[in-house]
């Protein structure tokens, strides 16, 4: 087990304001405002600082066991030349702790809080790049009148922000900057919302809003008094290894095996009991199954099941507890629980988010936070090691793509009467591998937009994910596939855990998603990780070292509900009355279209349930969020 130290590393929330004018009175106050929309993510302590000229900041801490001033936030430097608030945790904060100390640096705490405020003070900007963990940071220097937006290179923890006429908002969560007093909440980004009604969530850089977006994974956001705003990346993800550089075989296996453990070890870092969300697939199990055994005793996992048995993982996630010896903690979700979650949905995603996973995600969160504050979760090997069954269809289908579409529509349809595993893929049809892809990922398709909101415009013109132009070859392919994968889908991931977790006040810590885990996936062979259609087969060879072989399931089902079903029963007024009023926003979608979309889905003609979903969702943020703060110490709202 490693070393314990005192001063947990703060997973929380966190605001601010940078004005280029000078800050009032009003944005001081507006700030302590923001700030509190954030009490869930830190209940255990506030705090507030600003310079009375350009900056303000404010702070929210979930703390794991230490609430001395040593670890109160905002934090300032012994010299008062730097301050910082800090979400997240740095792993490897010891060595870089050393490393400043013999460079002269004296420490007031044993907190990696003032590891990364040093390490700031010291190295400047290039500090970022050394900080191996999860983080959102604000960095400001008041002699130089410049503040420092960063986010850690995977993109775990949130930064989103609004810029306007010299002045800057930022904030953990996406309500903080729309719901200021000088945004405009009308100013919905038509293609922003194309994006969003497609893909179910927004993806960095962008925003719902004119004039908001996100701090992009391993890039910070620079602002100075009397300079435009820069972007600068500091540490983008490995690009994959030269083919004679790759890991094949026994060798990548062994090589992913030490990896995952020597990032759950990592991980396990805390002064209070760490548990695990445990699914009845290969991520999670191998995780819980890498943790020692705590001085509390057996390590506590959380399950969820589901009313529908095609859906269900409890039986394999309760035999992978007794294998592991881990004290198991299930609760079965069922329609009627679903409906009672809405608000809570609701209330957890203050951005527009479509994965309706959210409701599990929500429940095991609550069952953990009765028990523990920090879990680790098997979020992103699917992501790393081409396990989503898409990855394995596209391959097969590859080659058609060098025919001319009307070639491919012929050969589809003269195998309309086949079997379906002796018919090509459907997505054959598509002008494209890079059109079918992005309909893979799709709630609401072109043709479905152009029913429901027919002026709304195109895609952002800087997304280019999906483009993919020719047919590449497949080393390419399975390569554009994870790149895109980690750029596109692994963001919905990552919220959907990260704000139903903060809404328990839940920390999740994401070990597959540890630096040199991503670096080594890097020169890992897609040959040692898909093979026909099984994926992520070296993290499989981990599982089978520690649990017999064939108890792992096959076939990947995910982390999902029947929603299809709950829509038509269970929600179906829910449905009913978000579609009943004026939709958000006004004048995109046209009349009554939108209740008869689901009337056919009500009906059992079309299954319509990822899009319903993304528009049922959009609703009910609009309602809950997009609203001015309340009035406080006489500050103006509008």
């Amino acid at each position: 087990m490693p070393d314990r130290h005192p001063d947990e590393g703060p997973v929380c929330g966190l605001t601010g304001m940078f004005v280029s004018d000078g800050l009032t009175p009003d944005d001081v106050a507006e700030v302590e405002a923001l700030n509190d929309l954030v009490a869930r993510r830190g209940p255990d302590d506030v705090g507030a600082w600003d310079d009375g000229a350009h900056c303000a900041l404010g702070f929210r801490r979930l703390s794991f066991l230490d609430l001395s001033e040593r670890g109160h936030q905002p934090m300032v430097s012994a010299e008062g030349t730097d301050v910082l608030v800090f979400n997240g945790e740095v792993y490897n904060f010891r060595e870089l702790r050393c490393e400043l100390e013999r460079a002269g640096r004296r420490f007031r705490s044993t907190s990696d809080t003032e590891v990364v405020l040093e390490a700031l003070a010291c190295w400047g900007f290039s500090a970022l790049a050394r900080l191996e963990g999860m983080f959102a940071l604000a960095w400001y220097r008041p002699r130089e009148r410049r503040l420092v937006l960063a986010r850690d290179p995977v993109g775990i923890k949130p930064l989103h922000w609004w810029a306007a006429d010299g002045v800057v908002v930022f904030g953990s969560q996406y309500d903080q900057v729309v719901r200021h007093r000088r945004c405009h909440r009308s100013r919905v980004d038509a293609s922003a919302l194309r994006l969003y009604l497609r893909l179910g969530v927004l993806p960095a850089p962008y925003g719902l809003l004119h004039d908001t977006g996100q701090v992009e994974p391993g890039h910070a956001l620079e602002l100075t008094v009397g300079s435009e705003p820069k972007v600068r990346a500091f540490r983008p993800l490995p690009r994959p290894a030269s083919p004679g550089q790759r890991l094949r075989g026994r060798d990548a296996e062994a090589a992913v095996g030490e990896a995952v453990h020597r990032a759950v070890e990592r991980q396990m870092v805390s002064d209070v009991p760490v548990g695990v969300f445990l699914s009845g697939g290969i991520d999670s199990p191998l995780v819980a199954g890498s943790m020692p055994t705590g001085p509390d005793g057996a390590v506590p996992a959380f399950s969820i099941g589901c009313d529908d048995p095609t859906m269900d993982e409890s039986a394999p996630a309760t035999a992978y507890a007794r294998a592991f010896g881990l004290d198991h903690h299930l609760r079965t979700i069922t329609g009627q629980d679903a409906l009672a979650l809405v608000d809570d949905v609701a209330q957890a995603y203050t951005e527009p988010f479509g994965d309706y996973s959210s409701f599990p995600t929500l429940l095991v969160s609550a069952l953990a936070a009765e028990q523990v504050k920090t879990v680790l979760s098997g979020d992103g090997g699917d992501e790393l090691f081409w396990g989503y069954p898409r990855f394995a269809k596209v391959r097969r289908t590859r080659p058609w793509f060098h025919l001319p579409r009307p070639a491919r529509v012929a050969a589809y349809a003269a195998t309309k009467p086949l079997p379906t595993a002796r018919r090509p893929a459907r997505g054959i049809l598509f002008g494209s591998l890079g059109d079918w892809y992005l309909d893979a990922h799709s709630g609401l398709r072109d043709d479905d937009l152009a029913t429901l909101a027919p002026g709304l415009g195109r895609l952002p013109p800087t997304f280019d994910r999906f483009c993919l132009d020719g047919v590449p070859g497949d080393d390419e392919l399975m390569q554009w596939m994870r790149t895109n994968e980690l750029a596109c889908h692994l963001p919905m991931v990552l919220q959907k855990v990260d704000r139903a977790s903060m809404f328990h006040s839940l920390e999740v810590r994401v070990p597959l998603l540890d630096l040199d885990l991503i670096d080594l996936a890097a020169r890992v062979d897609p040959s040692a990780a898909l093979v026909g259609t099984d994926g992520k087969l070296v993290l499989r060879r981990a599982l089978e070292t520690k649990v017999p072989a064939g108890s792992i399931p096959r076939a990947k089902r995910g982390f999902t509900v029947p929603l299809g079903q709950w829509l038509r029963d269970d929600l179906q007024p829910l449905v009913m009355d978000v579609f009943g009023h004026d939709a958000f926003p006004a004048g995109v979608f046209a009349d009554g279209e939108l209740r008869r979309w689901f009337e056919e889905h009500r009906a059992g003609r079309l299954d319509r349930t990822r899009g319903l979903w993304n528009l049922v969702s959009l609703q009910m943020w609009a309602r809950t969020h997009l609203r001015p703060l309340p009035s406080r110490r006489g500050t103006v709202r509008s």
